[in-house]
Parts: C-alpha cells; sequence; structure tokens
C-alpha cells in the first residue's frame, strides 16, 4: 500500500481550479518522478472519459510534480483535496 504524501499549496489550488471550473473527479499523472521530464497530468469526467481542456505540460506543470502519487494510478480528485483539507 502507497501512502499518498500532502499535497502542496500548488498541487491543491492546481486540482481545485480543474474540479471547480471543469469538473473533473478523476486524476492521472506520469513522469512525476523523473528529474527533468515535466509530469504529465491527465484529468478526467466523473465517467472517466479525457477532459478536452487538459493542462500544458512544461506550461501549467512542473517537473516532480505528484510525486507522493503513484504513476498511472487512478486518483478521486475530491477524496485527494479531502485529505489534504484532514490534515
Amino acid at each position: 500500500m502507497i501512502i499518498i504524501q500532502d499535497l502542496t499549496e500548488w498541487e491543491y489550488k492546481f486540482l481545485n481550479y480543474y474540479l471547480e471550473k471543469f469538473s473533473a473527479k478523476w486524476v492521472r499523472v506520469f513522469n512525476n518522478k523523473h528529474p527533468l521530464l515535466a509530469t504529465r497530468v491527465d484529468l478526467y469526467t466523473i465517467y472517466k472519459r479525457k477532459l478536452k481542456h487538459q493542462p500544458l505540460t512544461e506550461s501549467l506543470t512542473l517537473s516532480n510534480m505528484f510525486e507522493g502519487l503513484e504513476e498511472g494510478k487512478w486518483y478521486f480528485i475530491p477524496d485527494l483535496l479531502n485529505k489534504d483539507k484532514e490534515d
């Protein structure tokens, strides 16, 4: 079992923005532990369909962003935000 680290302030605001503005409910991250490549963040609807408005890699995402999450795993955004709020 992987323990999720707390989200940084930027990660929290990033997910909260996409949740409120585009109703994103699921997230998957790739390259989040790579030292040079920017993290690729894929956002999905409640039915796990990819959103049309995806964040631009290297424009809105940084290298090592979401490094507390497991690469390629599905995460429910409200759960991530509520877990961070409880801590």
